[in-house]
């Protein structure tokens, strides 16, 4: 009885992540759509798994670096540029662990680890976007990449915090979307 138990925590955590990847690809689409469309965007095969066990026999698998992929061939110019990377539901961690944890790789650093490694194999730019418990979604890039987005767009008002050791900068992915014009990715 235990084991199953444990199984369907396992279980209930996919589906939570998978809920998180659709709702995502929802945002993304009806961003990139201007409010038109919510299906442009969708779920990567196995959640990037295809593409992650298809590198390591050096075979290229497009479109399914990550979390999410496009659906429609519209899309394809966005996923041409960003590998992005979905984090929910992994119980209680915070991004202030950066700085005062005594773990010696936090949470945020190895969800991060991981989208960087997908992006590379690639040669696109990593995007994390996380939610913690009971909180926005939020999205983590490299410094430079969002320097480079800063010159390219101007910045509004928003909240942000620059992680100096690793040089990533977190901020809320509605911030993020409303900053960011979608045209310029078509």
């Amino acid at each position: 009885m235990l084991e199953k138990n444990s199984k369907s925590k396992a279980g209930s955590g996919k589906s939570k992540g998978s809920g998180f990847e659709r709702e995502v690809a929802s945002k993304l689409s009806l961003w990139f759509s201007e409010g038109e469309r919510d299906d442009i965007f969708y779920r990567s095969h196995s959640s990037g798994g295809r593409f992650t066990m298809r590198a390591k026999a050096k075979k290229d698998t497009a479109y399914q670096s990550g979390d999410i992929t496009c659906s429609d061939p519209c899309g394809k110019t966005l996923m041409d540029k960003w590998s992005i990377e979905c984090k929910t539901g992994y119980g209680k961690w915070d991004v202030l662990d950066l700085i005062d944890s005594n773990q010696k790789v936090t949470q945020l650093e190895q969800f991060f680890k991981q989208c960087s490694n997908d992006a590379e194999e690639c040669g696109k730019e990593p995007l994390l976007i996380f939610r913690r418990p009971q909180r926005k979604i939020c999205i983590c890039i490299r410094r430079n990449y969002f320097l480079h987005l800063v010159g390219f767009f101007g910045l509004s008002e928003t909240r942000l915090i620059n992680l100096s050791p690793e040089s990533l900068v977190i901020m809320r992915l509605s911030d993020f979307l409303s900053w960011i014009s979608a045209d310029s990715f078509k």
